[in-house]
């Protein structure tokens, strides 16, 4: 029997958040010129880089709702993918850990990654801000993952440390931050009060083994 648990945050953690967002502009763009949806893609993608709001620009030049725009976005089946070599390191480790998530966000947004992800049917349990009511870092999210799977040792793979190590820390949990590589959606800052940082960090999902 399984006695330990290895609890994973989703977003920039197993995969890329820029790319759900590119898949998203890609979606929109479709929707909006079928024909020739390249150059508006181009073009979502620059605004977003220079700070500029994308989806303000749409409502203006194609006079589509915003909560059109959200859904369209929140809603579709993104073209997103794992980190390298997390795949095999979650395969070779569920032999002796049980697998779970805590996200935050929209149930059907992050279900829809888990499912792109290929990810759906190897979990144990998935915890989503949404369905559950809270976010992260509140104890609720974290003390479910345990009253779920009823294991002696709990280690956390996060990046975000204002929210995904404070708590996990409190309750005895092995934490560990996979490190920004510049492309993050919500950039690190480690320069927090101790309890909010990790016990280890890795920059390659190749390297979490050695931590372990």
């Amino acid at each position: 029997m399984k006695n330990k648990a290895l609890v994973l945050d989703l977003d920039d953690t197993l995969y890329a958040e820029i790319d759900f967002l590119y898949s998203g502009y890609k979606h929109i763009a479709m929707r909006l010129e079928p024909e020739d949806w390249k150059p508006l893609f181009d073009h979502l993608v620059k605004l977003y880089h220079h700070g500029e709001n994308a989806f303000q620009y749409l409502t203006d030049k194609y006079q589509v709702e915003l909560t059109t725009l959200l859904d369209w976005y929140r809603h579709h089946q993104p073209e997103i993918k794992l980190f390298n070599n997390t795949q095999e390191i979650l395969t070779k480790l569920s032999k002796d850990y049980k697998l779970a998530v805590i996200t935050d966000g929209r149930s059907i947004t992050q279900r829809n990654k888990l499912k792109a992800l290929e990810l759906e049917n190897k979990l144990d349990f998935v915890v989503i801000s949404e369905e559950i009511g809270s976010e992260k870092p509140d104890p609720k999210n974290f003390l479910s993952v345990q009253d779920a799977l009823q294991c002696e040792k709990y280690i956390y793979i996060g990046d975000n440390p204002k929210k995904d190590f404070v708590t996990p820390n409190k309750l005895g949990w092995e934490t560990i931050c996979l490190r920004d590589k510049g492309n993050n959606i919500h950039k690190q800052d480690f320069n927090i009060h101790s309890e909010f940082l990790p016990h280890f960090y890795i920059s390659e999902w190749s390297e979490l083994i050695s931590v372990l």
